[in-house]
């Protein structure tokens, strides 16, 4: 498993393909075929992940 810029963990599924998940919310995580197939995906569920976690704030703030 490889860090990248403090942000991101990266690692190689037996089955070949890859993961990748933000090192400070582990439960956002994305697959790929390659690394960087699974680093595209985790921008994708990285900002969808914190719209959604804003909008739940706002709900609580309202």
């Amino acid at each position: 498993m490889d860090i990248i810029a403090g942000k991101y963990a990266i690692g190689c599924t037996p089955e070949g393909n890859y993961y990748a998940y933000l090192l400070m919310h582990e439960q956002c995580c994305a697959y790929g075929e390659s690394e960087e197939e699974a680093l595209e995906n985790l921008e994708v569920m990285e900002e969808e992940y914190l719209e959604e976690i804003n909008e739940l704030y706002q709900e609580a703030m309202a």
